[in-house]
């Protein structure tokens, strides 16, 4: 895919009134510049040396006042020599806080757009990717943006300065002045030979690193599982593999990179001898004094610094390109589940009749996960979907609030495609309890109001009590306002999943999506946890992924899925008699009625 670097310029192009500053401040720089090599001439060749003053400073009263005296001449050399340090000081701090200021700002409105991105795209996305290298793109590589600024902005320090010191450097010597710039297109050569070299070893290096971060973000992610089963010596083993690949290719970058640097900065060091030996033979047939040979020095080494940096741009740009390539791989990616222009806003509330028509999808291209299913469902109907594992039950449901599109086939809402729906709109009809009940760090209160902020403290008591966790929620220390840990590590299984059937029950949305809300939790307590099912269920279109029975008895239907496909449908009793694939699922757990698989 190629991707289109201008999208990245509104982010530097809002920063105008602070890039404007710093064109300033620069061309201040670059007058300042000018005038470092003065102060050295004037002690050199007027306090030191034998030369009269030059006529255009003799016109001034102060200098003809000082004119013949050496000792004031030394004073003036030094305090002009401090007064150009506090100037060009106080302009390069000027500059710092201009840069930090446009660059943090760039910074965070990428990393802003990048996230809501990310947020955005399907669970299809997020299952291919690791959370680890999303992580660095959005933390680390957003930092480009910062770069690619200043990639714009030095080429035109560089050139204000060039153009100011060598106006200057041309009326001292236009020879030397040629000479110390002849080796510009050499420089510039190097720059296009390692350009690519450069920008493909940041690139593999950006990749070790996202993989070792995704690999750590997994781990802590697993600790009691790494713990339980004593992995911490392999994962040990695995990490350092890992870090010596990224420090091995980052060796390699630095190794490419210093070739370059020595390269060039043997070119300007053959350059300065030249123009050295040059200005030498100058100032020993009497056509230059010292103090310009010493001022010339000065500006040589400025002017080639600024041909440097202007003719390195090239090569400095391509690691950058490496950041902004993964940071535009996302934004610029093709969203899976996109939202069409015309997209139709839903009525507050929907009936929540739901139609899948001959839906197929897969995780990856060519392995389909459902083929060819169609299930139609009418509003207020509770619909079991059992199965084995890897059956496609989860990925069903996920095609209702668009967590997914079918490859084929489509899925409707009231007999209304929901491609054509606004995403927010449609995913307002729908609220979801899954196994894992995924609580934040927040308070209680914050958590059962996360889909809809803001709701008065009665109602959200109200859900709390409705899903039976009230009492436990009262007898915490802070009761509704007691912050939990991180993916509710605080509270008990059976209480983190309460508090997120609260949540739905609080949204109140027509369309319910039960992912296997009881599969981890032991029996004693399921049973309040499935009676705060069964308030939440009441009025709702229902869909229940199930491996227990006790979630499954009471619905209107149970759809069987195997190998993506629906093999069966009816009543519990219907398909015990018809002694198909669900009569034998229920038969493996004989011995545990309340399980179905």
């Amino acid at each position: 895919m190629r991707l289109n670097y201008a999208r990245l310029l509104p982010y530097i192009t809002r920063q105008w009134p602070k890039f404007l500053l710093i064109v300033v401040l620069t061309a201040a720089a670059s007058l300042i510049a000018a005038l470092e090599p003065l102060p050295l001439k004037l002690l050199v060749d007027y306090a030191l040396g034998t030369e009269k003053l030059p006529a255009y400073l003799t016109t001034v009263a102060e200098f003809k006042k000082i004119g013949d005296s050496r000792a004031a001449l030394v004073v003036l050399a030094a305090v002009a020599s401090l007064g150009y340090f506090v100037s060009l000081s106080v302009v390069d701090a000027l500059l710092s806080w201009a840069w930090m200021s446009a660059g943090q700002q760039m910074v965070y409105e990428l990393s802003a757009a990048l996230f809501q991105k990310l947020q955005r795209l399907s669970f299809a996305f997020h299952v291919r990717r690791p959370i680890g290298d999303s992580l660095s793109r959005l933390l680390q590589d957003t930092w480009s943006i910062y770069s690619l600024a200043s990639s714009v902005m030095s080429p035109l320090q560089s050139s204000l300065t060039l153009v100011t010191i060598g106006l200057v450097a041309y009326r001292f010597d236009p020879q030397l002045a040629a000479l110390s710039l002849a080796l510009a297109p050499v420089l510039g050569l190097l720059a296009v030979i390692f350009g690519p070299r450069l920008k493909r070893r940041a690139l593999d290096t950006r990749e070790a690193e996202s993989r070792l971060m995704s690999f750590v973000h997994q781990t802590l992610e697993a600790i009691p599982v790494v713990q339980a089963f004593g992995t911490e010596a392999r994962n040990r083993q695995r990490f350092h593999a890992m870090a010596k690949d990224a420090v091995t290719l980052s060796e390699r970058g630095a190794l490419l990179g210093g070739t370059y640097t020595l390269m060039t900065g043997l070119l300007l060091t053959t350059g300065a001898a030249v123009v050295l030996y040059v200005g030498g033979s100058r100032v020993l047939s009497g056509e230059m004094t010292v103090g310009t040979l010493l001022a010339f020095l000065v500006y040589m080494r400025t002017l080639q610094n600024n041909a440097e940096t202007l003719l390195r741009t090239y090569s400095a740009f391509k690691p950058v390109e490496a950041g902004m390539d993964r940071v535009l791989e996302i934004l610029e990616g093709e969203d899976d589940v996109a939202e069409a222009a015309e997209a139709l806003p839903l009525p507050t509330r929907c009936r929540g009749d739901i139609s899948i028509q001959h839906a197929t999808f897969g995780y990856e291209t060519g392995v389909p996960i459902l083929q060819d299913v169609s299930l139609s469902v009418t509003a207020g109907e509770t619909i079991a979907i059992v199965g084995a594992s890897g059956a496609g039950k989860t990925t069903l449901v996920s095609l209702i609030p668009r967590f997914f599109d079918p490859w084929k086939g489509r899925v409707l809402l009231d007999g209304v495609d929901v491609r054509e729906l606004q995403l927010y709109s449609l995913r307002a009809q729908v609220a979801v309890v899954l196994q894992e009940p995924f609580l934040f760090p927040l308070t209680i209160a914050e958590n059962i109001a996360f889909g809809r902020p803001g709701a008065p403290r009665y109602d959200i008591e109200a859900a709390a009590e409705a899903a039976n966790a009230h009492d436990f929620i009262r007898s915490l220390p802070q009761g509704y306002d007691t912050v939990i840990g991180p993916r509710g590590v605080t509270l008990s299984g059976g209480e983190c999943q309460r508090l997120s059937i609260a949540r739905a029950l609080l949204k109140n949305a027509p369309i319910l999506i039960l992912d296997e809300p009881t599969s981890a939790l032991d029996a004693a307590t399921e049973a309040s946890v499935v009676e705060a099912i069964e308030n939440l269920m009441i009025g709702r279109t229902t869909f229940i992924v199930a491996h227990r029975l006790s979630t499954t008895r009471k619905a209107d239907r149970i759809v069987v899925l195997d190998f993506g496909s629906i093999v069966e449908a009816g009543t519990h009793r219907t398909l015990l008699a018809e002694r198909g694939l669900y009569h034998g699922l229920y038969s493996l757990h004989a011995g545990h009625p309340e399980l179905i698989v």
